[in-house]
């Protein structure tokens, strides 16, 4: 393989509908005993969102050209259903858990590539606030909450795993 680069992508999109992101466990994520450490699941949970947001919803988290909003997390729950190891590969799909006046609630279902088994259910709650002053909430943009209610009709059932996290 000389002059080839070589890319071993850790994580991708693999489809827009509903939106999964294929990840792969790196040695770094775990324990000395090889499982992956708990603190790990959020991130996996809030990096789907994010890429959630920059290719189902065009609003990326810190890039928006006209800063008209910030979405600072306000909750964060997570199921534990099974555990991951290094190199093993899993999907998380992203649903929509509800549009409030003021948060957005996206739902992450993770389930092991190879078998389906179910990883993790998780929510996260985002609140819309002025980027002026960040202790005062406006109303989800309406842009922001037509994409979303158009991604809810057009995505597919929510699988009932997610239940447990569902608001």
């Amino acid at each position: 393989m000389t002059g080839e680069a070589v890319v071993r992508a850790t994580e991708a999109i693999v489809s827009l509908s509903p939106f999964t992101v294929r990840r792969t466990v790196r040695w770094s994520e775990c324990d000395p005993a090889g499982v992956v450490y708990a603190g790990k699941f959020p991130d996996y949970m809030v990096n789907a969102g994010h890429l959630f947001r920059d290719y189902v919803l065009r609003a990326p988290v810190g890039h928006l050209p006209a800063k008209t909003y910030d979405t600072p997390g306000k909750a964060l729950n997570i199921v534990f259903l099974g555990p991951l190891w290094p190199r093993d590969v899993f999907e998380m799909n992203v649903h929509v858990g509800g549009i409030g006046k003021h948060t957005t609630h996206m739902l992450v279902m993770a389930r092991r590539h190879d078998t389906g088994a179910p990883i993790f259910a998780g929510r996260i709650s985002s609140i819309y606030v002025d980027p002026a002053d960040r202790l005062k909430a406006i109303p989800v943009p309406d842009d922001i909450r037509g994409k979303l209610k158009t991604y809810q009709e057009t995505s597919g059932p929510v699988p009932a795993e997610l239940d447990q996290v569902a608001l």
